[in-house]
């Protein structure tokens, strides 16, 4: 079932990417590291932290997603699109075939996973 809280301005229909739940981590490497950060909701176009942003609006940054359930690791790169106190929100640019085709496999795991 895809996120509610990712916001509330935005309902899940209107998304041309629809956002999951994961039980995932991502390392986060941008203005600053961050490591074995827990990822909040995944989609095709992007996902989400919970918690204050560490890294500014508009900042590039390298993802890797890192399933513990699966053991499988996916470098990603992406920009900060949200900053608040409240989370951190980003969208993924310049992702190659194999990176496309491994997230959307990822998305599909964790839909039959909830399934």
């Amino acid at each position: 079932m895809p996120s509610r809280g990712y916001d509330v301005g935005v309902s899940a229909e209107a998304r041309l990417h629809p956002r999951f739940a994961v039980e995932a981590q991502a390392d986060v490497i941008g203005e600053e590291v961050v490591l074995a950060r827990p990822v909040a909701d995944l989609s095709l176009g992007g996902c989400r932290f919970d918690g204050p942003a560490w890294e500014a609006a508009g900042t590039m940054v390298q993802i890797v997603l890192a399933s513990s359930a699966r053991g499988t690791h996916l470098s990603l790169s992406g920009r900060v699109v949200r900053a608040t106190e409240r989370d951190m929100g980003l969208r993924f640019e310049n992702l190659s075939d194999e990176q496309k085709w491994a997230l959307r496999k990822r998305i599909r795991d964790v839909q039959r996973d909830k399934s």
